[in-house]
């Protein structure tokens, strides 16, 4: 007798020799949940009053009892397409109790993934280990019952099974980066990227695996795309590690012997564009450096700012607003400052600002023609905008 083939980590599926039977058929979602539900919980009978509560929750029926019976009796045909052999029902009863036949030759995924993580436990070697790690992410084909994780009883599940997954990938990515396994370790990543875009971690090591490959191109770009899913797309910030990565895509490379004339026309066409400078924080603390220092020797009075985007009540922002207002304040913000000053982009609600050659009275009134211009321009904007500032470098005792 062959086995019962049953997916559940990403489009779920169950299958019988050929015959597969998936959620693309055209059958009601309770009746789905109904099998699924089973499925998930196969070490166990379930009563008629958990599975009435699970697929009519609090809404009342005039008979509960009988509209399952219809559901499991409809299940039980859609399960008939499979063709198991005769006398192998998939879907047993006992004493009000329902349940997965478990006399049944089984393979099911979420088991058997978890089962890798077990194995790996007790790995004598890394090698043994690895090899476990590596199938138990080819085996997570997606996120529990995908098209269902938002349900409430898939949800903790769902959970569980993700955060073990990047466990596993984070451990995998050490392990072959350790190794230099670049080019492995660059397809896990990518993998794990369609199921999980905002782990910056395993973003970093892609980066690192496509620098150590020669690939400073694509590591650019795609140190730039992280920065704006992080920042504008989620607003949240990516880890002090990842943005150091700064110094290795985004600032150039050049060659040891570049010809002086090359070297001053690119530097010419560079655009002087206008109003404040916009760098990275990773490059603005280099500027801040350099800063402090001058001012510092010349005695010059240079001031930090910080401006934060917060709702009215001086909450966070919803994303979508946020992402609003943090492109209209650095609109205000290039256009409000000199050309020489500088800023960048601290974190998802916030802005740090290099005042050279400004008194603290100064910095206050560029801080608050900042809020000012920003309130005239976007009237309708619901945030409010915070600042802080203080004398650029240590201050003396």
């Amino acid at each position: 007798m062959g086995k019962l083939k049953i997916n559940m980590l990403g489009e779920f599926s169950i299958s019988y020799g050929d015959k597969v039977i998936t959620e693309q058929s055209k059958r009601s979602k309770k009746m789905w949940t109904l099998l699924q539900f089973m499925i998930t919980n196969h070490n166990r009978e379930i009563s008629q009053g958990e599975l009435i509560a699970l697929l009519w929750g609090d809404k009342e029926s005039e008979n509960p009892v009988g509209a399952l019976k219809t559901s499991l009796h409809r299940l039980r045909a859609c399960l008939s397409a499979l063709e198991m052999p005769e006398g192998e029902e998939i879907i047993v009863n006992s004493m009000g109790t329902y349940s997965l036949n478990n006399r049944l030759d089984m393979d099911i995924d979420f088991d058997n993934f978890e089962n890798l993580y077990k194995k790996s436990m007790l790995a004598q070697s890394e090698k043994e280990k690895t090899a476990c790690y590596l199938a138990a992410i080819e085996l997570y084909k997606g996120d529990f019952l995908h098209k269902s994780k938002m349900d409430s009883w898939i949800v903790p599940i769902n959970t569980y099974y993700h955060s073990l997954y990047l466990r596993i990938v984070h451990d995998t990515i050490d392990i072959l980066y350790k190794h230099k396994y670049y080019n492995d370790l660059v397809n896990i990543c990518m993998k794990a990227f369609e199921i999980e875009k905002l782990d910056d971690r395993i973003h970093y090591y892609y980066i690192k695996a496509l620098l150590d490959l020669g690939e400073k191109a694509a590591a650019k770009t795609h140190y730039t795309y992280v920065m704006d899913l992080f920042y504008n797309k989620n607003g949240i910030n990516p880890s002090p590690e990842f943005v150091a990565l700064y110094e290795h895509t985004v600032k150039d490379d050049n060659a040891y012997n570049a010809d002086f004339g090359i070297l001053k026309g690119q530097l010419d066409n560079i655009s002087e564009g206008t109003g404040a400078y916009y760098c990275e924080f990773a490059f603005f603390k280099h500027v801040y450096q350099l800063e402090i220092r001058d001012a510092a020797r010349n005695n010059r009075p240079t001031h930090l700012c910080l401006i934060t985007a917060v709702s009215k009540t001086q909450e966070e922002l919803e994303i979508k607003l946020q992402n609003k207002v943090m492109s209209r304040l650095m609109e205000c913000i290039s256009t409000s400052l000199r050309s020489r000053d500088v800023f960048a982009r601290y974190s998802a609600s916030q802005y740090v600002l290099l005042l050279t050659n400004t008194t603290r009275e100064q910095a206050e009134m560029v801080l608050n023609r900042i809020l000012k211009r920003f309130k005239r321009d976007n009237p309708k904007i619901n945030c409010a905008l915070l600042y802080k500032f203080d004398k650029a470098g240590k201050n003396e005792q």
